[in-house]
């Protein structure tokens, strides 16, 4: 469980330092949120919610804007992980396609939910940047950064029974 706090850890320093520097046009990716999707699919609906929780606080700490956004970054993010941690016992998780989707969904679970504690004032601007962009961006990066958690989470495994 550790390796998952720490793989959202990382994923924090990327966004912070990296992420500005791979965008594509205006697309960024949100390594925070693909993690916390990607993390939570290896644990049940407490343990998703704390990784979320986590997760959400390092975000509100690095980005949230003076006065609002604090709250709805960790509750947002809270979710996220506690509802992909849900489905980790009704769905088989080693499924590619699924993986995509969930990171797809969450992305925009996440984003959206956010936008409700702290709406903005162009909501067309919002959906492309900050809605439709990073959902493109994590979507693509979603196999690759599985294989990587997946393999961990393999090892981590191995160590800890043998």
């Amino acid at each position: 469980m550790l390796a998952m706090y720490l793989a959202i850890f990382v994923a924090t320093l990327v966004q912070m330092n990296l992420a500005y520097a791979i965008r594509i046009g205006r697309a960024q990716p949100d390594f925070i949120v693909l993690m916390i999707v990607l993390t939570s699919m290896f644990c049940d609906a407490n343990q998703g919610a704390a990784l979320g929780f986590w997760g959400g606080l390092l975000t509100a700490s690095m980005a949230a804007p003076p006065h609002s956004g604090f709250g709805g970054l960790i509750v947002s993010r809270t979710l996220l992980g506690f509802g992909i941690g849900w489905l980790e016992e009704r769905i088989f998780r080693d499924n590619p396609l699924l993986v995509v989707m969930l990171v797809a969904v969450g992305t925009a679970f996440a984003e959206g939910l956010f936008f409700l504690f702290a709406p903005q004032h162009n909501v067309a601007r919002w959906a492309r940047v900050s809605l439709l962009l990073p959902i493109l961006y994590n979507t693509v990066l979603a196999l690759p950064f599985y294989l990587l958690v997946r393999h961990f989470m393999a090892a981590h495994r191995d160590d800890a029974g043998g």
